[in-house]
């Protein structure tokens, strides 16, 4: 098997692998020659449970039938279940398995989903597998009719001559107390509320509004709903990233949606939150670049994202992006030499707040399948040689045959660092903006594509 190195110096091109006692005791009355019973430790039984699912139209829908596949040390099949009516699946661990995988193999795109390091037991939560073909489609994958609407403003231009008057994404619809007394507000359908705001021709305040469509549908746009004073946020003026946005969220009104979008912006369009109006509010910056492989099979693009919290008086707790490594890419194929999909990596190098890897791949066998194939994994390891026995046969495919993949790194760093434990985490609760542990994300994904 080839090795790879991905270290910050690339000095190489090849990635190093990197009883409880006993006791009985004696009353003050007991014989002395009484026998000690030994006290032994109950043993727990190491268990792996998931459940397969896709997205429904308003919730998550069972998977049922979805072969399992446990893998030993070197990626041989150990033993093989099915997730049960309900999309569900919990067992012991067989005895040298060290992987697991949840295979669709019946669609026109087989899709794979291998878990490594799984031999202590961990609830995976849910997988989510792309929604049957035959089922019919959403209305929300149908898109929603929308409409425009002539409001008036002379009521607020008389309040806020010079102000100007945003929509939700930050974009200015018009300056108030010019030429125009009326504009256009678009709704869209199962749209309730629209969200505005005012911002003072200095930049330095801003009042919001929760406008029903009711309202709008009146065609009359008052002051007296602009009650939502703005909060100025403060961040470092060093940050230069292709994006800076601001995402204020409130609770959902319905059970479908857990978190309903308030406003999305540009940190230099609309830098204020509103937390009268919107609960939650976080800064996300991103950055995308083009990479020299030094390789002409493929091109490839790296994005790098991050999500911090920002209290209601505007201060950023800051989550920096991780810092790209431009030759990762180079170094992977150089290493690579075999096209095999059996790689040895490490990647602890690029940030310590990362939790976990996802490779992506994305080939036809030379069976003429097509595969869809995710592998989560820690940041340092080896993929081995994984087989998946009658379920599934890639033939002889290897990254030769690859469309396209990806190296997806994340992490929230106040979260458990384990992996397990951080997959429990992941499984175990929804995510909620409240708890401190979702209080940042990082990630950073390596893209591929073949030019072939």
């Amino acid at each position: 098997m080839e090795k790879i190195m991905l270290t910050r110096s690339l000095l190489s091109a090849a990635i190093i692998l990197s009883l409880s006692g006993c006791g009985g005791s004696s009353s003050d009355n007991s014989s002395t020659n009484s026998p000690i019973t030994p006290t032994v430790e109950k043993v727990v039984e190491k268990t792996i449970q998931l459940e397969t699912v896709y997205r429904g139209c308003e919730n998550d829908e069972a998977m049922p039938n979805i072969d399992i596949v446990f893998h030993n040390a070197n990626g041989e099949v150990v033993a093989t279940a099915k997730t049960d009516v309900e999309g569900k699946y919990t067992g012991k661990v067989p005895e040298t398995a060290k992987h697991v995988s949840a295979i669709e193999s019946g669609a026109q795109t087989n899709q794979v989903f291998t878990y490594m390091e799984i031999s202590e037991g961990v609830n995976l939560g849910k997988i989510y597998f792309e929604k049957p073909s035959s089922l019919p489609l959403c209305p929300s994958e149908i898109g929603r009719s929308c409409e425009s609407m002539d409001v008036d403003v002379t009521d607020l231009a008389a309040m806020y001559s010079g102000y100007k008057l945003v929509n939700s994404n930050g974009y200015t619809i018009t300056e108030l107390g010019g030429f125009r007394s009326s504009v256009d507000l678009t709704y869209c359908e199962g749209e309730e509320f629209s969200y505005l705001a005012v911002v003072s021709p200095s930049g330095d305040e801003a009042v919001a509004a929760k406008v029903s469509v009711e309202d709008i549908k009146l065609q009359r746009l008052k002051n007296d709903a602009f009650t939502h004073e703005g909060i100025k946020i403060s961040t470092p003026m060093h940050l230069d990233y292709d994006s800076m946005g601001i995402y204020s969220l409130t609770d959902g009104s319905s059970g479908q949606r857990k978190y309903e979008e308030v406003f999305f912006t540009f940190d230099d369009t609309l830098p204020f939150i509103f937390p009268s109006l919107a609960k939650y509010n976080n800064y996300r910056l991103s950055n995308v670049e083009q990479l020299n492989l030094g390789n002409n099979d493929f091109r490839s693009r790296v994005y790098t994202y991050s999500r911090s919290m920002i209290a209601n008086d505007g201060t950023v707790d800051l989550e920096l992006p991780v810092a790209v490594d431009h030759d990762l890419g180079a170094a992977f194929f150089a290493g690579n030499a075999n096209n095999s999909f059996e790689i040895t990596y490490d990647f602890s190098h690029l940030d310590n707040r990362l939790n976990m890897l996802r490779w992506s791949f994305d080939f036809t066998t030379t069976h003429e399948q097509s595969v869809q194939w995710s592998i989560q994994s820690d940041v340092v390891g080896t993929l081995p040689d994984l087989q998946f026995g009658d379920v599934l046969d890639f033939g002889g495919a290897d990254f030769s045959a690859l469309q396209s993949f990806r190296i997806t790194l994340s992490g929230h760093p106040h979260a458990p660092q384990n992996l397990n434990d951080y997959r429990v985490f992941l499984s175990g609760k929804d995510f909620d903006y409240s708890l401190p542990e979702y209080k940042s994300y990082i990630n950073i994904s390596y893209h591929f594509t073949s030019t072939n």
